[in-house]
Parts: structure tokens; sequence; C-alpha cells
């Protein structure tokens, strides 16, 4: 089996807590949050996958913040196919419910594969 990450920048000009409500809700999911080194960082768990909302604040240094909050999702397959299948149910939950985002982008499992971006349909 192999675990993929996918990083999607977020549009949604929305405070944190009120971001993690809309995305809690469009996976029908809890996502509890804390302060990881000076910022708030929310998971929860689907029956396929893991979902976390990083915050775009960092209350370390205005220098360390980021001008998106982002979306990342952690998948762990032993099918390629499960994985695009996967990718369309998070594209279409996020169409669903209004969530604005940019695009995306898979994490490599090997060194010579190239890195897969996607974007809102």
């Amino acid at each position: 089996m192999s675990e993929r990450h996918l990083s999607i920048i977020l549009l949604e000009d929305v405070a944190f807590k009120m971001l993690v409500h809309k995305v809690g809700k469009t996976f029908n999911i809890s996502l509890p949050y804390k302060n990881i080194k000076g910022r708030f960082i929310a998971e929860g768990c689907t029956a396929n996958y893991k979902i976390s909302v990083i915050d775009r604040i960092d209350d370390l240094s205005d220098e360390l913040c980021d001008e998106h909050h982002v979306l990342n999702v952690t998948v762990t397959f032993n099918n390629p196919l499960h994985l695009e299948k996967i990718e369309n149910e998070i594209k279409s939950k996020l169409g669903k419910e209004n969530i604005k985002w940019e695009s995306g982008i898979w994490s490599k499992t090997t060194a010579d594969e190239t890195y897969r971006k996607i974007y809102p349909d």
C-alpha cells in the first residue's frame, strides 16, 4: 500500500473557525483543531482519507503567514484507480458546497514520478 498527499490551495477568505466548520460539513466529519507551533490545524478522518485544514495565519510572526488556507488530504491506497476515484469525489464535494479553491498538487511516491496538479472543474 502507498500513501499520497493532496494539498489544495483554498481561496476562501473567511476566518479559520468558519472554514473548519464549512469543510467539516462538506466531508461530514468533525474537525477539532489545535495550535501547533503557532498555526491552527484541524484534523479529521473519513472512511477513505484523512483531512487537515491549515490556517493561513501563523501567530509566531506575520512573516510566516500564508496568503491562503490549505486543505491537505492523505490517502492510503493500493490501486491507482482508487486514487482517481477519491480525487473526483473530493472535487465533487468541494464543488457542491461552493468551496473556492485554486489548485491542488499530489505528492510523488517515487523520485522519477512527476507531480500531478488538479484544478476545479
